[in-house]
């Protein structure tokens, strides 16, 4: 009785969380999919004429195609800088590891405005394109997600254990990483860039402040439709989650089948012994 209670009390909590997290994306799809709500509980008709609008509009295609080629320019520069520099830190630079894991928890602390700011002040006057400047504030934003999610994923594989049989076997440092430590790590990678891609596909402040209204993405768009139809707006919204729960689908089930594929050729590459092969042990 106790344990049926138990679970009794873990569904009803789980039921109460789902609700809480649906609602207000429910919501927002029925003001999207409706001309009028004001006095019922429910619109009091559907309509799916914001969206057409909405797919129509050339302006709404080029804000999601700005957004998403932001956000994968900063994925790559992250992924190629930070997962070497992570592992060299925790492999071999212990005080420089601890000191890190403070630091990169800065941007937690900096609002984007004081953060913009400072990029304006720094990169105004200087050759360098505002849309790099971008890119490395971005870059700055991602450190505790990417610093903490490699370091986590490093640590739950026991990379030095792993390094040091590999070294052993006659391996030098770099085949290890990316034929071992790579590979072992790759889940931990995929769930820390979902997380940022998440984050920065829908980033306004440092767009707005450093590139301004010129380079329009998907929030930039959605800020000036909210100002013209909140109906227009919620559709945006509605596209906007539903455009994230697709690429991530996309990335994933890319994921999974490049590891399905090699496990196939794994399968296929070793050879099967034949019973006639094996020898035949005495019965003592």
């Amino acid at each position: 009785m106790k344990t049926k209670r138990r679970h009794l009390g873990s569904f009803l909590i789980l039921v109460v969380f789902g609700l809480y997290m649906i609602f207000p994306f429910a919501s927002t799809f029925f003001y999207a999919t409706s001309t009028e709500w004001s006095n019922t509980i429910i619109p009091s008709d559907f309509t799916f004429q914001w969206f057409v609008e909405l797919v129509q509009d050339p302006n709404f295609v080029s804000a999601v195609l700005r957004s998403i080629t932001l956000t994968l320019t900063t994925l790559a520069v992250v992924l190629v800088v930070m997962v070497p520099t992570v592992f060299l830190v925790y492999m071999y630079f212990p005080k420089v590891d601890n000191f890190m894991k403070g630091l990169v928890l800065m941007p937690f602390a900096i609002p984007g405005v004081i953060l913009a700011t400072g990029l304006l002040r720094m990169y105004s006057g200087a050759a360098i394109p505002m849309y790099s400047v971008l890119v490395g504030g971005l870059f700055i934003g991602s450190l505790p997600f990417m610093y903490q999610g490699v370091r986590n994923s490093l640590d739950s594989i026991q990379s030095k254990k792993l390094m040091e049989a590999a070294e052993i076997l006659g391996a030098n440092r770099f085949t290890s990483f990316l034929k071992i430590i790579l590979p072992n790590i790759r889940l931990g990678l995929l769930i820390t860039t979902l997380l940022i891609f998440s984050g920065f596909f829908g980033e306004f402040v440092l767009t707005n402040l450093l590139i301004g209204g010129r380079y329009e993405t998907i929030r930039i768009y959605m800020l000036r439709r909210m100002n013209e139809n909140g109906h227009l707006a919620s559709a945006v919204m509605v596209a906007y989650f539903i455009l994230l729960i697709l690429i991530s689908l996309l990335i994933t089930y890319i994921t999974s089948s490049k590891r399905r594929t090699r496990k196939k050729e794994k399968i296929k590459e070793t050879p099967v012994q034949n019973p006639e092969d094996v020898p035949l042990t005495p019965n003592l």
